[in-house]
């Protein structure tokens, strides 16, 4: 049931993984999102009503969201993986990847080195790239860079909202990768797409 049959970009879950669902209903890859959104929604306004009084750019409120982005369906919402997956760090370097991409981002926002939604994606991508949970790590990514976006003075990104919702995965997936690569454009321009 639940690793099986991903699609590109998404992470299997081990079978120790997939034990901590908490809802006893969920059976399906169809249930499972159900009841992810619903506690994603939850994570969101909890960060727009906190971001304001918090400091982002800790492990303490990366960790705070992920909990209550999916604190309601993961038993493991809000720890660090311990398992090596596709993508992402070795879990023993996951604490200390993070401590330097926040000192960078801190360093980044200092000196002004890069205009704001650059350093915005620079997070994301680096985020994404050490992948520190289990599973979640795209979508609480994304409402991490809302948080420092809203914190910063700005507005959240769009995500892609300019195409059919059956195009933006792939085109996150592609400017992610391209990203991956040091060209930050395609990312640019997918995260503020009208």
């Amino acid at each position: 049931m639940i690793g099986e049959d991903t699609d590109d970009g998404q992470t299997p879950l081990d079978p120790d993984e997939a034990a901590g669902l908490i809802p006893p209903w969920i059976a399906t890859r169809g249930d499972l999102n159900v009841a992810e959104e619903e506690n994603i929604r939850e994570g969101q306004a909890w960060m727009r009503r906190i971001v304001g009084r918090r400091d982002v750019l800790t492990q303490d409120f990366l960790r705070e969201l992920h909990e209550h982005m999916f604190g309601k369906v993961w038993r493991w919402a809000g720890t660090y993986r311990t398992t090596e997956k596709n993508i992402g760090v070795a879990p023993s370097a996951i604490a200390t990847e993070l401590k330097h991409l926040f000192d960078d981002a801190r360093a980044w926002d200092e000196h002004d080195t890069y205009p704001l939604d650059e350093r915005a994606a620079r997070l994301h991508h680096r985020l994404t790239w050490i992948h520190p949970f289990a599973n979640g790590n795209g979508r609480c990514a994304r409402v991490f860079t809302d948080a420092y976006l809203t914190k910063n003075g700005s507005v959240e990104f769009t995500w892609g909202a300019h195409w059919p919702a059956s195009e933006q995965r792939p085109r996150y997936i592609a400017a992610i990768r391209a990203a991956d690569a040091k060209d930050y454009a395609p990312l640019l321009t997918f995260l503020r797409a009208r």
